[in-house]
């Protein structure tokens, strides 16, 4: 009888390890690949574009940035403007990144983003209603991407701008890009406001 007790109680036993064994499996897939994006998504970019934006939409911001120009610009202009400010650095060197535009206007360096900081900061100095947009690739769920920064300037409608490469109006250009292959599944594509993010996939597919 004892030996069936234990028996038992030994099954119970492995029953229960299995059991909390499948639970921890489940759970940590579950935080790998659903938490965690999640968390890097309002940690690593979410959070650091509203406060972008929201110093870029700033009464002080707009008047220092408007004060280096001798006349109003266009957008168009102010895209121009930028490659006369600023140098473009190609991928592969280093140099320091700069997420203000006050900081990316003085160090004269930039990739996409500040290139597109800098492009919206000064179409908000200029009077145009102006957004950072950012492609987002979660296909890693360890370590999300963003492949790409470009802009969005609202003329009668929302206008994509992509001030590095002095191009607009043509949001699908990204198709042809390796990773615009994913946009619309691992790819996903936010736009910043002052205070707002709206998700803008679906103007870029």
């Amino acid at each position: 009888m004892d030996k069936k007790i234990a028996l038992a109680k030994a099954k119970r036993r492995h029953i229960f390890f299995l059991g909390f064994t499948a639970f921890v499996i489940v759970f940590g897939a579950y935080v790998i690949l659903v938490l965690w994006p999640q968390l890097q998504w309002t940690w690593d970019v979410q959070d650091p574009y509203l406060k972008i934006m929201e110093k870029s939409n700033s009464l002080d911001y707009k008047t220092e940035i408007r004060s280096w120009f001798d006349r109003a610009y266009n957008f168009t202009d102010v895209y121009q403007w930028l490659h006369e400010k600023l140098e473009f650095v190609p991928v592969g060197v280093s140099f320091e990144r700069h997420e203000d535009p006050i900081e990316i206007a003085q160090s004269g360096k930039g990739r996409c983003g500040e290139f597109s900081i800098l492009y919206v900061a000064a179409c908000l100095a200029h009077g145009y209603q102006s957004r950072i947009v950012v492609a987002v690739d979660f296909s890693n769920p360890l370590a999300l991407q963003y492949p790409h920064v470009w802009a969005e300037v609202k003329l009668d409608r929302w206008v994509h701008v992509d001030p590095s490469d002095r191009v607009w109006d043509e949001p699908h250009r990204y198709l042809a890009w390796p990773w615009g292959k994913g946009i619309g599944s691992s790819v996903r594509v936010y736009a910043f406001e002052d205070g707002k993010c709206e998700e803008v996939t679906s103007n870029y597919i």
